[in-house]
């Protein structure tokens, strides 16, 4: 029967972060963008010691962003998203995302990322619901702000239940991330994967049992069985399909 996967963005899909290299990418080598920068990172300084929240990091770096009306941030947001479809992906992620696709599983993104950056990679990836950072907007289209909390650690789970009331899920639910802000997630949903961990990932996963993979291996072995990106279906060890 199909089930429900739920999956991370920033390095579970992704082999890099977006957030960082999208504020890069949008603002190129604008002067205004540029005096910012020392500001993010001390900011970012500040969060690793406890001093600023991460709302406040993204909250400082969507006011890098005012000066492009909506339109145009999506566009640049799309035009960034090709780029990661070309060469910034995980193949295993690839792989295990296509696997659910063709059992019929209903596949969630949950990430921190924005909305502009999450829903266009979640469309390209066929992804049937995103949850995200969610932006809103003036009434002249400019200044995006945060529009609710960062969807991070506690936030992500509360949004993912959000959805779950919505339209309950299917099981079994299978959950992917890379980040110890995912681990009660892990622990909760039927069949969580630890995926490229972070070291306090790592040691957490390991003490509870919870697999361990490496979306960057191709052909991938998860749940005993190997996937490959040839039709991204699932193998048997004697390589027919499942």
């Amino acid at each position: 029967m199909p089930g429900t996967a739920i999956f991370d963005l920033d390095r579970t899909i992704t082999r890099l972060a977006t957030w960082t290299p999208f504020l890069f990418y949008v603002n190129g080598m604008r002067p205004g963008f540029l005096v910012q920068i020392p500001l993010i990172a001390l900011r970012m300084i500040g969060y690793k010691l406890g001093l600023c929240s991460r709302d406040s990091i993204k909250e400082h770096g969507l006011r890098t962003l005012a000066c492009h009306d909506r339109a145009t941030l999506e566009a640049r947001a799309k035009a960034f998203i090709d780029r990661r479809l070309a060469t910034g992906l995980r193949p295993g992620a690839l792989a295990v995302i296509e696997a659910h696709r063709a059992r019929g599983d209903r596949l969630i993104m949950a990430t921190a990322s924005i909305d502009v950056v999450a829903d266009a990679l979640g469309r390209a990836l066929g992804f049937d619901e995103v949850v995200s950072t969610r932006l809103k907007w003036g009434a002249d289209g400019v200044h995006p702000e945060m529009d609710g909390p960062n969807c991070y650690g506690a936030e992500k789970l509360r949004r993912i239940d959000e959805a779950r009331r919505r339209r309950p899920f299917e099981g079994p639910v299978y959950a992917y991330s890379d980040d110890i802000s995912d681990f009660e997630l892990l622990c909760q949903v039927d069949h969580g994967v630890a995926v490229n961990p972070t070291p306090a990932l790592r040691r957490a996963a390991q003490a509870r049992g919870i697999e361990i993979a490496d979306f960057d291996q191709q052909p991938l072995v998860l749940f005993g069985q190997a996937f490959t990106n040839d039709a991204a279906i699932p193998v048997n060890a004697r390589g027919s399909r499942l």
